[in-house]
């Protein structure tokens, strides 16, 4: 069974509301099945991959377990597929973020949603045929940062997939899809690349009580449970995966691990992808420095 996550501000008020799904969600606009929901690769297009898998299909015909915990320079990403649980189950996706991303509520019982949701599959490319240059291949993101109050340089989506992006027709909101839980990247350091279900949980719903509370936040479409699997942290726990999205994953931390290591040209291309691509062009930016005419005036 899956079960609908549906909150509104009264609901806060009281007790969370998960309902059965029934395919009935109310949705205004027009709607798709997560197979002929409208893809781009914007972020992979306009900034540069990973030098040892520079396209989809280097990264497509590696070992899997190549794909894993290394340092990586000058790139903004890796392309990397998931690296599904050997068994698992849909039981959870949200109303608010199927209206969001335009799919169809109905569409959540096929296997196409199912088996993207859970790594199982790529929705963007042909099963019978190799992936080449400019097709939409899953991407794990290169960043720094701090942990424990210190400079921990490279980090990355250590468990996060990128998927794709897509773009709602009825708002022209874009986003940016993605598996948490999903496997190892080389960012994942000396971690497994998985998550557990507890935690889990948590995401799926605080991620769509927030954004109900309209409380800017990334979104949770789907949860996916592996009750086989025996992920070890404190103990050893059943894992999950979450299917989760955003209008960008990009963090402060994308820029100054480029910083740190002296990266300037690095810098630069994440500035203008940005600019051009999350604000709309350089005139959009909320700092936009006045015009020597309106400086005058004041």
């Amino acid at each position: 069974m899956i079960i609908l996550l549906s909150i509104s501000m009264s609901e806060l008020s009281g007790n969370l509301s998960i309902y059965d799904y029934n395919g009935t969600a109310a949705h205004s606009g027009q709607t798709f099945s997560i197979r002929d929901l409208p893809k781009s690769n914007t972020f992979t297009s306009n900034l540069p991959p990973d030098d040892l898998y520079p396209t989809p299909q280097a990264s497509h015909s590696a070992d899997r377990q190549k794909l894993g915990p290394r340092l990586v320079k000058s790139a903004a990403y890796t392309y990397v597929r998931p690296d599904p649980f050997p068994t698992s189950e849909l039981i959870g996706v949200s109303k608010a973020a199927l209206r969001d991303l335009a799919i169809k509520p109905t569409s959540v019982e096929t296997d196409d949603f199912k088996d993207t949701v859970s790594g199982r599959s790529i929705i963007t490319l042909d099963p019978d045929t190799e992936p080449k240059d400019g097709d939409i291949y899953p991407w794990a993101q290169c960043y720094g940062g701090y942990q424990f109050g210190s400079w921990a340089g490279q980090l990355g989506d250590g468990r996060a997939i990128s998927l794709f992006e897509t773009t709602n027709p009825s708002t022209s909101t874009r986003y940016e899809l993605q598996l948490k839980g999903a496997g190892k990247t080389p960012y994942s350091r000396f971690a497994d690349g998985r998550a557990v279900l507890r935690s889990s949980i948590r995401e799926f719903i605080v991620s769509e009580a927030l954004h109900a509370l309209k409380i800017p936040t990334t979104r949770a479409l789907s949860l996916t449970v592996a009750p086989e699997a025996r992920v070890r942290r404190e103990t050893v726990e059943p894992g999950a995966i979450v299917a989760r999205f955003a209008q960008s994953w990009l963090r402060l931390g994308t820029f100054d691990l480029a910083r740190s290591r002296g990266d300037r040209d690095l810098v630069r291309k994440l500035a203008d992808y940005a600019a051009v691509h999350i604000f709309g062009g350089w005139d959009q930016l909320p700092g936009i420095a006045k015009s020597k005419e309106d400086t005058d005036v004041l």
